[in-house]
């Protein structure tokens, strides 16, 4: 990033914010740290716009009802009484129906004979009492009538004159206010208006939806025009007028043009160490992909490593691993492929990591022998029989493998986010922070490195006691006496004492964290294989049908299956991720997105 300050003659300001606006490469520096109400009442404009385009956006869009569009601002107002028009007719139809469900039981009557009754001296009572207590002399002693049972209640009334206390052991219920009937005339009506102005938000859908997003992009452009207004200092008596920002190094080139021509002062420089740019990530077509889940934790600070391109490929294989279905995979790289041209363009980046992730679970339902819940290491096909048979020679299986698989790849991502580690902190500070933690590095794979050779070689391991004790030595200097070279001995020891123990229990909790692949890889498998068995089991011997059954079971049971399966591949990848991965590796974060003040009409 490129800091510019720009000095402008006050007369020619205006033009010049416009002229900057459609270059839009230049991230205004916040200067207030407070916003005006105004901006605020325009930011919660903005809101409901994006609330209006969300709710537009999922109605029927029909060409056919395209005509002549309204304004922007018009439509909106208009789209925002309906809804606000729409939420009222519902909370009635909500209070109507609750109603209707206490006046149920009592059926239709009539309120005018009812009052014409009192008139006379007769009235009437409600009562309601459970069908178990209900008194059959009661037909005897009082005029009752029993209108009808709902739920273990009877319910009935009964006539009396004035003065008369009935001595009936029942709940005396309110009479209702409204009859059934009444009641259902005006859900009726309800339900009409309600589908009247779900016609008219249609209507709006299909003609005024762009008009509406317009208006979202001008209100927007009017508060970053304030603001860049607001974050302007004013100086030589309001005569000149300094505006800061950053630019990308490959986007300033147009805007340096456009400086130049017009003969507008400006300074450039690199950020001070102090100063805190915005963050543009430079990813390729891969990673771009992933760029949405480390989103969701933190972007980097400046200077620090983007560790998006390095969680992008454990991510994939983790999500794989979780869900670990052939026949899933399948299902969710060719439902991404087929998307992929037909949602929106926001929607592109999803389908892409999606088929990425259907890659992997693809991948790793092959490794562990399970399609659509089927173990194929029981079918009996050529290559997953002779792999059962060399497991059980070997005496394990393929879960005890996978089991080890996951720790062995939670050790690399661990060993990995050191390394990334070391060179964040050279990076940033200078190769003498990273001593400390290139000390763990050799500690870690120098150890692992000693245990392979004594395995493949055969070699007891008593004879790489020297090697191991050098290394132990030389990896102890450098994480408790050199840990910081621009500390003194005394005080990294200490530190170095603290981090060992904080590094020892750390890693140790890390590393069996990573046990939670092979845990939902086995649920994944086994929801699929009960669904598969209830599939048979219930379908039946009827032809035809018991086909028609067993498909429905099969078809519901393994969508249940992939979204609760998908849900958990999706969500503890990422767990690993932002607490193991992230931490091993150093990782800050708190940066700030680049957003530039730009045009977007």
């Amino acid at each position: 990033m490129h800091k510019f300050s720009f000095l402008v003659f006050h007369q020619d300001y205006e033009s010049f914010l416009e002229n900057v606006r459609k270059i839009g490469v230049v991230h205004l520096i916040e200067k207030q740290e407070e916003v005006s109400d105004e901006v605020r009442d325009q930011y919660d404009l903005i809101k409901e716009i994006q609330w209006v385009v969300k709710q537009l956006s999922k109605r029927d869009i029909s060409k056919s009802d395209a005509g002549k569009q309204t304004g922007g601002r018009e439509a909106f107002e208009e789209v925002r009484r309906l809804y606000n028009d729409l939420e009222e007719k519902y909370q009635q139809l909500t209070l109507l129906q609750k109603e209707m469900s206490q006046v149920k039981p009592w059926g239709d009557f009539s309120k005018d004979t009812i009052d014409q009754l009192a008139g006379e001296g007769l009235y009437v009572n409600f009562y309601s009492v459970p069908a178990s207590r209900f008194n059959e002399e009661w037909f005897e002693t009082y005029p009752v009538e029993v209108i009808g049972q709902h739920a273990g209640q009877t319910y009935f009334v009964l006539i009396r004159r004035e003065g008369e206390e009935p001595d009936i052991d029942a709940e005396d219920v309110r009479p209702p206010e409204r009859p059934i009937s009444e009641l259902r005339h005006y859900e009726k009506e309800l339900i009409k208006e309600i589908g009247a102005i779900n016609r008219e938000l249609d209507k709006h859908a299909s003609k005024n939806l762009e008009a509406i997003k317009t208006y979202g992009y001008q209100v927007k452009e009017e508060v970053d025009y304030t603001l860049a207004v607001a974050n302007t200092d004013k100086q030589a008596d309001d005569k000149v007028m300094l505006l800061e920002g950053w630019v990308p190094g490959e986007k300033k080139e147009a805007l340096v043009g456009y400086l130049e021509d017009n003969d507008i002062l400006y300074v450039t420089g690199k950020p001070a160490k102090d100063e805190r740019p915005p963050i543009l990530l430079k990813n390729k077509n891969f990673s771009r992909k992933f760029e949405m889940l480390g989103d969701l934790y933190s972007l980097p600070k400046y200077n620090e490593l983007d560790l998006t391109p390095f969680f992008a490929p454990f991510y994939m294989l983790f999500f794989g691993f979780c869900l670990g279905d052939a026949g899933y995979g399948i299902l969710m790289a060719i439902t991404a492929l087929l998307l992929k041209k037909r949602v929106a363009k926001e929607l592109k980046q999803i389908m892409g990591l999606v088929f990425y992730l259907g890659v992997a679970t693809f991948a790793f339902g092959v490794i562990s022998g399970v399609l659509f819940g089927v173990d194929l290491y029981q079918t009996g096909l050529p290559v997953y029989k002779d792999l059962a048979a060399r497991f059980e020679q070997q005496g394990t299986d393929i879960n005890m493998l996978l089991f080890y698989l996951a720790l062995i790849l939670g050790g690399i991502q661990i060993i990995f986010g050191l390394i990334l580690k070391a060179i964040n902190e050279t990076k940033q500070f200078g190769w003498k922070h990273a001593v400390g933690t290139a000390g763990w590095i050799l500690l870690l794979t120098g150890s692992i490195a000693l245990y392979g050779i004594s395995e493949l070689t055969g070699m007891p391991f008593e004879r790489l006691h020297p090697a191991l004790y050098v290394l132990l030595g030389i990896s102890g200097v450098m994480i408790l006496l050199l840990n910081n070279l621009n500390r003194n001995v005394l005080m990294n020891f200490g530190l170095g004492l603290w981090n060992t123990y904080n590094m020892v229990t750390g890693i140790l909790g890390d590393l069996l964290s990573y046990i939670r692949l092979f845990a939902l890889g086995i649920s994944s498998a086994i929801l699929g294989f009960v669904f598969n068995s209830l599939a048979i089991s219930m379908s039946g011997s009827i032809p035809v049908l018991n086909i028609l059954i067993m498909t429905v079971i099969l078809v519901v049971g393994h969508g249940i299956n992939l979204f609760m399966s998908g849900l958990g591949a999706f969500v503890h990848p990422m767990r690993l991720t932002f607490v193991e991965f992230y931490k091993n590796a150093g990782f800050t974060g708190g940066g700030k997105k680049y957003h530039p003040f730009k045009k977007i009409t």
